[in-house]
């Protein structure tokens, strides 16, 4: 009877577990399209901006994907059809099926392969290990996407390394093309001059100067990659600020006139968001024959200053140095028996200023996952708080130098021991070095300046019944000031995260944020902070030197446990004697 009992108590058991398991395959298989995100900055979860500008979808956009299927993919591959499907889905889910997609595989349909190579698709080789064999194989992984009548936009790889940056790419080139046009971005950046000495030198030889390369096209080249148009002017009075401008980029100005920073404050007033660039200082490195370099300094006044100060606000004229630096190469050329020879230096100088992490605000999203910015050169900026209150404009700092920080009043006499190596009681701590205002900035008084004449040419004072430029009501507006105009110069844009931060700042100006969520969500790089030599000491003889402390210690209390439980033996050693 309790043999009976037995087998049918475990059959009952065995039953139950049965259906729970069944129970609880169907509830992970109702579940399969969920996924759990746990990565620090929620890599892999669609962002609130993402989901926002999909929701905003009212004419169905049109994904196809073409990929190899999974059977004919590298080991590695494997998963991408999988991993880029669920992301449409997500996608689409978040558009309420106003984002409609469809996964194509043209290794084997030769008609299709024909169609995408005329639209400048193409597979690519993939290496590929197998059964301890290396070979490459040839797979089809790119993205097209269709709206309305606008022209096709094309992802043309698709990869796993490319997974965590999808979104944005996606949705970008979505929200760019539901707009009317695309975002119209007034740039004006002067262009180098040659030296006079060198112009007059090509002259006399009966040759035209060549031009100077632009220092700003990697910038325009940027900012086109994202689908701005981007019109570089003058800012003359015949080449003015465009009235159709969705935002305006004044990059490194040098001794504007007085009617140029008239346009621009118009411009400002009349609600056209705006980012101004100030460098006040450029510096000049010399060799000197004791050896190193010799360090000199120049101002270049911007004609804005007026204009930032009736903002309450202004960037300082003083030298900043900062213990946070940069290394850079500085060319130089030598004569090596009788042979010239270009050879470049490197030079750690306290201006080449290096802004990290820690020192942007992330409350703001413009500094959105930003860790290192390159900031040449450039000086602090001061704010009149009282001025700031008076006009109702608000103020929130963008970044600011680190807390090694000191300043010294301008001096064209070149940088010595003290300016580099500063004492303690230097140090001022942190100073801004970007800020943003926004608000109804005050309109320019009087009348509008005239245009300065051409050279042998007549003043232009315009015709006084023509419309002002940006006629109507003032607006309120944004105005970025930054401290460096190097920060979008060739080469140094290139260095840090400083594209990063021009395109956060034109989206902010031009797109009002929309994509910056979304941005701020790619990988970016981690700076190691710079640390001092007495940091550095103290790190090596925790390495060298703790090992071997806390092993002698742990000898000194274990013998000194020993000789204890040695007493205590041979204590009752001899009460056992007596007894």
């Amino acid at each position: 009877m309790k043999k009976l009992n037995f087998k049918l108590a475990a059959t009952l058991l065995t039953v139950l577990l049965l259906a729970a398991f069944t129970l609880f395959s169907s509830i992970l298989n109702d579940m399969r399209s969920m996924r759990l995100d746990l990565t620090e900055d929620k890599l892999f979860t669609l962002s609130p901006s993402a989901q926002n500008i999909l929701s905003r979808l009212q004419v169905p956009v049109q994904v196809k994907y073409y990929v190899t299927r999974e059977d004919k993919m590298p080991t590695q591959l494997k998963t991408l059809s999988r991993d880029v499907t669920d992301k449409l889905n997500d996608f689409s889910a978040a558009s309420g099926g106003m984002l409609q997609f469809s996964v194509h595989d043209p290794s084997d349909d030769e008609e299709l392969q024909k169609s995408l190579q005329q639209k400048g698709l193409q597979p690519f080789q993939v290496q590929s290990v197998e059964r301890d064999e290396m070979a490459l194989k040839l797979i089809w992984s790119a993205i097209t996407i269709n709206y309305k009548d606008k022209p096709e936009e094309i992802l043309p790889q698709v990869v796993p390394q490319s997974l965590l940056t999808f979104e944005y790419e996606l949705v970008s080139v979505v929200y760019r093309m539901i707009q009317d046009r695309e975002p119209v971005i007034a740039l004006y950046a002067p262009k180098p001059l040659m030296d006079p000495q060198m112009a007059q030198m090509y002259m006399q030889m009966g040759q035209q100067p060549p031009e100077m390369p632009d220092t700003y096209a990697i910038t325009i080249e940027i900012l086109g990659q994202e689908h701005y148009d981007v019109r570089r002017i003058e800012l003359t009075e015949e080449s003015p600020i465009p009235e159709d401008a969705d935002a305006l980029l004044v990059l490194g100005p040098t001794m504007l006139n007085e009617r140029q920073a008239w346009e621009i404050q118009r411009a400002i007033s009349r609600g056209v968001n705006t980012m101004i660039t100030v460098q006040n200082q450029v510096y000049n490195y010399s060799f000197s024959p004791q050896g190193g370099f010799r360090i000199t300094a120049n101002q270049q006044p911007t004609g804005l200053e007026m204009m930032l100060a009736s903002y309450g606000c202004y960037v300082s004229a003083e030298q900043l140095f900062d213990q946070s630096n940069q290394v850079i190469s500085i060319p130089r050329t030598q004569n090596v028996g009788g042979m010239r020879f270009q050879t470049s230096e490197p030079v750690r100088a306290p201006m080449q200023i290096l802004v990290t992490g820690d020192q942007m605000n992330r409350e703001i999203p413009i500094m959105n996952r930003i860790e290192q910015l390159f900031y040449l050169w450039g000086t602090d900026i001061k704010q009149n708080p009282q001025t700031q209150v008076g006009l109702n404009l608000g103020s929130r700092m963008l970044f600011t130098s680190s807390d090694r920080t000191w300043t010294k009043p301008f001096s064209t006499e070149p940088l010595t021991s003290a300016d580099i190596n500063p004492t303690r009681d230097a140090i001022v701590g942190r100073l801004p070095l970007g800020v943003i205002l926004d608000g109804q900035f005050p309109e320019p008084t009087g009348p509008s300046p005239a245009w300065p004449a051409a050279p042998g040419g007549e003043q232009s004072y315009g015709d006084p019944n023509a419309e002002p430029s940006f006629a109507g009501p003032p607006a309120p507006g944004q105005l970025i000031l930054i401290g460096c105009g190097k920060i979008f110069e060739e080469p140094f844009v290139k260095a840090g995260q400083n594209p990063v931060l021009l395109l956060n700042a034109v989206d902010a100006l031009a797109l009002g944020g929309d994509l910056i969520g979304i941005r701020s969500k790619l990988i970016t790089q981690r700076s190691i902070k710079p640390i001092e030599s007495a940091q550095k000491v103290l790190f090596r003889l925790f390495v060298l030197l703790l090992f071997p402390v806390l092993l002698t210690l742990f000898g000194v209390i274990r013998m000194v446990a020993r000789r204890k439980e040695a007493g205590r033996y041979q204590e009752s050693i001899g009460t056992g004697t007596n007894r």
